[in-house]
């Protein structure tokens, strides 16, 4: 490799990125700019937001028989605000809140027209104790139906015969949520100081506050606080700031080349192909270097300036060998993410179609960059070979201040090769005529229809993905558990895939594999059932060793997927027969018959897997359904059918929940029942091999 070569190529390339105004407008221009704006936004909406809630009274409904003396505690809450003035921390939260009754009488029509901001329901102790499980199931039912959310005080465990207390809010309004917070801490300081009277007044010598005193101490310096703090996000951030800035040059010095026409020209120089690679290579680096820089400087002087409020105790330790350190860690996560870049402009044919395909490879790099965010992870496990999340966690250690320099270089190790690797891809990815010319046309391109679909199928699948995330996050009526599966289900694996279908005059009987099976095969599901769920958890088990995930985070995620009211009828519909269709119709359909013919089957049955566990969204999941993804595609590989598949989806999912409500601790079996699991697991392969009716029309 010339070096020489290199360098007059790199500066080419600066000169020609100088001269592209788009792209300095871009790449230089909009950052340095956009940042005050959204800082000085946010901030201006933040403070708006905080003197509006401050400012606003809250109007409230009471209900129930007990209204009476809930109004008479409400009287002296109000009685100890005008005592007490302002205070600081919580008591000058609760000091400032105003809240005003109003007659309805409907309170929960009254509060989805916005006319109250929520009410009070108060129960006596012998009516809270006769509540009937029905009652709450249709409490619960209607809440999820409307927005409207209830929480009950007191909040310790009610004993029989304590009076109840329900606080109706809608959760999807701003200021609804802040007033039933507020009057929910109100009421429990009003009945902390009921409770404190009392044992004054039966002889107790002095104030139950002074009985004991608590202080805490951290043992951790401000620095070290801190450190855990900013290395939890800091790899996310660079790696963030490395794709959006490096995506601006990487776009367009390949696939905006080949647009152009300039491409063909510059390989047709004495210019080797891996010389041309690292050029560009370096001058993606060196633009996304720039741009972080650019951020960097811009969040530092916003501090200095105190335009963003840090908290007083917010110390960075940064001595020169830790900055070092650091250095040596990035610089190989910037040669990966450069190279994939590189890799996905080369692969695409237009500058348009590169940018679609940007966001899916966003989400894939900084969803590992995140790591370091995860509880327990420790850089002495198996997360030390994993790219960008051993370098997550190997910050946040470093900042901490713990060196553990055998897992650091070794990390360097991973990370590095995983770089070397990326860059021999792309070097080959270039070296491919076919990839980075335009003047071949394609022949599906002029065909259309189903000649075009294997072409197009990804992109389908990633403006799918968008919707789903996009969706999720900014359309509050989707909030709730029926509305958003039902979403889901019919909307994106349903409708999706039959427009993919219409879209491109396919086949609906190819496309969807609707074929019949030999009848061992359905022998062969019913096993794959109950021992590929506990296989299933067995992965997760072993994943867990790798990326540990709080207990308290799985029974909130269960607590959401299956709520305490939720008929078991309506989980088995909602959750196991609904994805065992639908899902099955958009991944081992239209997908894995759009991908057929690019990858042999092993490849298949993985990538169709992968990318049905990112469609799960959360981190911790995308293993766990990645495997049980290779395996319904598996499943369809071997039958060439997709209704065997169908039937062990939705069974896995009813198995798995109806397991969870009888109690049965599947996740915390002995690993001898795993291994009997999966030798009930292979056995079923085996008669599916057995009784194999290959997929059609597949890659050899």
């Amino acid at each position: 490799m010339n070096w020489e070569t290199i360098r007059v190529l790199l500066i080419h390339e600066l000169r020609m990125l100088v001269r592209d105004r788009r792209t300095v407008i871009l790449a230089v221009g909009i950052p340095l700019l956009m940042m005050p704006i959204i800082l000085y936004a946010m901030k201006s909406i933040n403070e708006r937001r905080e003197r509006t809630l401050v400012e606003t009274v809250y109007k409230y409904a009471v209900t129930g028989t007990e209204a009476e003396k809930l109004r008479s505690i409400l009287a002296r809450a109000k009685e100890s605000q005008a005592r007490a003035g302002k205070e600081k921390g919580e008591h000058e939260r609760l000091e400032r809140f105003k809240f005003e009754e109003v007659n309805v009488q409907d309170p929960a029509a009254s509060l989805r027209n916005k006319d109250i901001h929520f009410y009070l329901e108060a129960l006596s102790g012998p009516q809270a104790d006769a509540l009937p499980k029905k009652k709450k199931e249709q409490d619960e039912a209607a809440s999820q139906a409307d927005s409207i959310r209830k929480e009950i005080l007191p909040v310790s465990t009610r004993l029989p015969g304590v009076p109840l207390i329900l606080v109706y809010y809608q959760g999807d309004q701003d200021a609804s949520q802040a007033g039933e917070s507020k009057m929910r801490d109100l009421l429990l300081r009003e009945r902390r100081n009921g409770r404190d009277a009392i044992l004054i007044d039966h002889g107790f010598p002095v104030d139950p506050l002074k009985v004991i005193s608590i202080n805490d101490k951290s043992l951790a310096s401000a620095g070290q606080v801190t450190g855990s703090w900013v290395g939890r996000f800091l790899t996310a951030f660079l790696v963030m700031f490395l794709l959006t800035g490096g995506s601006v040059v990487a776009l367009d010095i390949v696939a905006g080349e080949k647009e152009r026409g300039s491409l063909e020209t510059l390989l047709t120089t004495a210019a080797r192909h891996g010389e041309i690679v690292a050029a560009k290579q370096l001058t993606i680096v060196l633009v996304a270097i720039l741009i972080t820089v650019i951020h960097i400087a811009n969040i530092l002087a916003y501090v200095t300036f105190r335009i963003i409020k840090m908290p007083e105790d917010f110390v960075i330790e940064a001595p020169p060998g830790t900055v070092v350190t650091l250095l040596l860690l990035f610089i190989p996560v910037a040669a990966f993410v450069s190279s994939i870049l590189l890799m996905l402009s080369a692969y695409a044919k237009t500058y348009k179609e590169a940018q679609l395909y940007f966001f899916p490879v966003y989400l894939l790099c900084l969803t590992p960059s995140f790591a370091a965010v995860l509880p327990g992870v420790s850089l002495r496990s198996a997360i030390v070979i994993v790219p960008l999340a051993n370098v997550s966690v190997a910050v946040r250690e470093i900042l901490v201040g713990k060196f553990d320099w055998p897992m650091i270089g070794l990390t360097f190790v991973a990370m590095a090769t995983a770089a070397f690797w990326t860059v021999r891809a792309s070097a080959r990815m270039l070296s491919q005529e076919r990839l980075i010319t335009s003047s071949e046309a394609d022949v599906a391109d002029f065909a259309g229809g189903p000649a075009l679909f294997p072409k197009r199928v990804l992109r389908w699948y990633a403006l799918l993905g968008v919707i789903l995330i996009s969706v999720a996050l900014n359309v509050p009526q989707l909030a709730t558990l029926r509305r958003q599966v039902l979403f889901n289900e019919l909307v994106l694996f349903l409708a999706g895939p039959l427009l993919m279908i219409w879209r491109y005059r396919l086949n609906l009987k190819e496309a969807l594999a609707f074929r019949t099976v030999k009848p061992a095969v359905w022998l062969a599901a019913l096993l794959i059932i109950p021992s590929g769920n506990l296989v299933g958890i067995g992965v997760f088990r072993l994943a867990d060793l790798v990326i540990p995930v709080p207990r308290q985070m799985l029974e909130q995620f269960g607590q959401e997927l299956t709520p305490p009211g939720m008929p078991m009828w309506q989980i088995i519909l909602l959750l196991a027969v609904l994805p065992g269709i639908c899902e099955e119709i958009a991944f081992r359909g239209t997908l894995l018959y759009g991908l057929r013919r690019k990858f042999r089957p092993a490849g298949l049955a993985v990538v169709v897997g992968l990318i049905f566990g990112l469609f799960h969204v959360a981190l911790f999941r995308i293993i766990p359904t990645g495997f049980m993804g290779v395996v319904l595609t598996a499943i369809a590989l071997f039958t060439g059918s997709i209704f065997p598949g169908m039937v062990v989806h939705a069974g896995n999912n009813a198995f798995a929940f109806w397991a969870g409500r009888q109690g049965y601790p599947l996740a915390g079996l002995n690993w001898p029942l795993y291994l009997a699991a999966l030798a009930i697991f292979g056995l079923s392969f085996y008669i599916l091999y057995r009784n194999r009716t290959p997929y059609p029309d597949l890659r050899n």
